[in-house]
């Protein structure tokens, strides 16, 4: 299996003793779900995952600017 920079920087988070949310972005198809969904399975007793994008009337409300 791919040891992927992500499983790094999933398990400093983890560890982070005041952690906020956390926000994965990047290319299409590169493996983020995966690697995350793979990272909460190993980790935690409970996931939940979900999919904003499959949702059409949260779709606007992603979209708007940050900062």
């Amino acid at each position: 299996m791919l040891k992927r920079k992500i499983e790094k920087v999933l398990k400093e988070w983890k560890n982070m003793p005041n952690k906020s949310s956390l926000i994965i972005k990047g290319q299409r198809q590169c493996g983020k779900t995966f690697s995350v969904l793979k990272f909460a399975k190993e980790n935690y007793k409970h996931v939940v995952y979900l999919n904003f994008w499959k949702i059409p009337t949260i779709v606007p409300f992603l979209m708007v600017p940050i900062g």
